[in-house]
């Protein structure tokens, strides 16, 4: 759509809604001066207005019915005597023998594995996996693990 087309029509549609906003202002103000609208036609003029009076409508006045008040009954009075005072004897004292010393065992040796055997073993198999691996880490680090292995067993 062209521009002047567009602003045409803008200005066109402003004009309408403004008309159609304006038409209650433009209306009968309930004089309807003979002419007819849905219906039969009203006839009325400015000068004759009809005025419609009901008469008043009396209303007896309510009756108030109230419930009647709730009774209340409260308990009798309950008195308590100061009891007599109990005297007890002292309690007679009570001896008790004295524990048997309770005498232990030495506790048996524990005899451990000396490491030696595999630390030697993972020593040992580390020179002989870098020796047959060329130097490489690998190597080494499996001769060590199954030298351990060997010289812990040798070691018991």
């Amino acid at each position: 759509m062209k521009t002047r087309t567009f602003r045409f029509l803008s200005a066109a549609a402003l004009a309408l809604f403004a008309l159609s906003a304006g038409a209650p202002a433009l209306a009968h103000d309930g004089y309807f001066y003979g002419h007819g609208h849905y219906g039969r036609p009203h006839f009325v003029y400015p000068g004759q207005r009809v005025v419609i009076v009901r008469p008043p409508v009396f209303v007896p006045r309510p009756v108030v019915v109230y419930r009647p008040s709730p009774v209340y009954y409260a308990p009798a009075p309950v008195y308590y005597a100061v009891p007599a005072p109990a005297y007890y004897p002292a309690p007679a004292p009570a001896y008790y023998p004295a524990p048997a010393p309770a005498y232990y065992p030495a506790p048996a040796p524990a005899y451990y594995a000396q490491p030696w055997g595999t630390i030697g073993g993972a020593i040992a198999g580390a020179a002989i996996g870098g020796a047959v691996g060329d130097g490489r880490p690998g190597a080494i680090a499996a001769g060590s693990l199954i030298g351990a292995v060997i010289g812990g067993g040798l070691g018991r």
